[in-house]
């Protein structure tokens, strides 16, 4: 027997195919009205519909779906005399925690003792909203130092904005401060790490509460650097999934594997000594190849080395270094030319 006490392991967004078209929530199997109550409110505030149902088609019908399905301690032993067999990511859900145990090995199933467990339960449906929502999340890396992944991250951003997406800007690294000063919004009203590390489950309209910069809502490390736990970053980044067409990741010095990507691009400097580096890590879904003075290695031998060719080639921008610290956003100052390489990354990012 399972009893979960304690949140969750991170586990990764399930791919959009293996939701049921007809999913509009989760399904909760019970005659309980308290604890239907009980269960519709914890759902209620993190923006998730609970289907409550009891008549046999309609309980084998949730059984058939993809993703957690909560069964109340009342129904627990009806469902196991139906002979529905047994499924991952269900969950016996009750107010008294031997009489749920009871069904937790039949139904191969966890057991969440309400409302001391409420908590857990909260974790159970951010699942649901992460692994439904239609969001891409694509975070840029580098494989070295001063290849202005900040830079490229934002215009990416605002590429895909100027599209006509609703789009979230994430700036990992809670002690860094960069995003801020890069897009001249460190004086616009929002909500930063400072507000948002304690953030847990998922928010609907997230974005809403952000500084935003002509239509890119951004999560920033703010003026005072704070320790933003896993959970934190995880639930800033599905809850912008959940209503935005695309989210972008600027992980800068933090690690956050419990962060769910969709789309990996790789910015590599066009010089030797920078694409050895890359050699040694994983290839991206998109490479970015940086090029400027030092840095002219052509494409082919590029791909000679890390055996894909890049897909898109940004050369260094005069007009971005000479007005870096204006308070101005990129794509206010860049070339055209820098713009175009950004519109060119949307699209192959909305593609892969």
């Amino acid at each position: 027997m399972r009893i979960l006490a304690e949140r969750r392991d991170t586990a990764p967004r399930r791919p959009a195919e293996d939701t049921a078209s007809d999913t509009t929530g989760v399904a909760l199997v019970s005659r309980d009205s308290r604890l239907s109550e009980v269960v519709g409110s914890v759902a209620a505030s993190g923006g998730v519909v609970v289907d409550v149902v009891a008549d046999r088609d309609a309980v084998a019908r949730a059984w058939s779906r993809h993703g957690p399905l909560l069964v109340g301690a009342d129904m627990a032993g009806t469902a196991m005399a139906w002979g529905l067999p047994p499924r991952s990511g269900t969950h016996v859900v009750g107010f008294d925690a031997e009489e749920a145990a009871r069904w937790s090995a039949g139904l191969s199933a966890s057991v969440i003792v309400v409302p001391r467990a409420n908590q857990v339960l909260t974790e159970i449906l951010h699942d649901e909203i992460a692994a439904t929502s239609k969001g891409t999340v694509v975070q840029v890396n580098s494989s070295g130092g001063g290849t202005g992944v900040s830079t490229l991250a934002a215009g990416l951003a605002w590429a895909a904005a100027a599209s006509g997406m609703r789009v979230g800007l994430v700036e990992l690294d809670s002690h860094a401060g960069g995003i801020d000063l890069l897009l001249g919004i460190e004086r616009k009203d929002g909500w930063r790490w400072p507000e948002l590390a304690s953030a847990r489950g998922v928010t609907t309209d997230l974005g809403s509460r952000l500084p935003s910069i002509d239509g890119v809502e951004v999560v920033s490390a703010g003026r005072l650097g704070v320790q933003v736990p896993p959970a934190a970053r995880r639930a800033v980044v599905d809850s912008l999934a959940g209503d935005h067409d695309l989210v972008v990741v600027d992980p800068g010095a933090a690690s956050a594997p419990e962060v769910s990507v969709d789309v990996r691009v790789g910015v590599v400097a066009a010089d030797l000594r920078s694409v050895m580096t890359a050699r040694g890590q994983d290839v991206p879904n998109v490479l970015v190849a940086r090029r400027g003075s030092g840095r002219s290695m052509s494409d082919e031998d590029i791909e000679s080395v890390l055996g894909v060719r890049p897909d898109v080639v940004v050369r260094d921008d005069r007009r971005l270094i000479r007005c870096h610290g204006d308070a101005e956003a990129p794509w206010v100052v860049a070339s055209g030319r820098w713009r175009r390489r950004c519109q060119e990354l949307a699209e192959l990012v909305m593609g892969s």
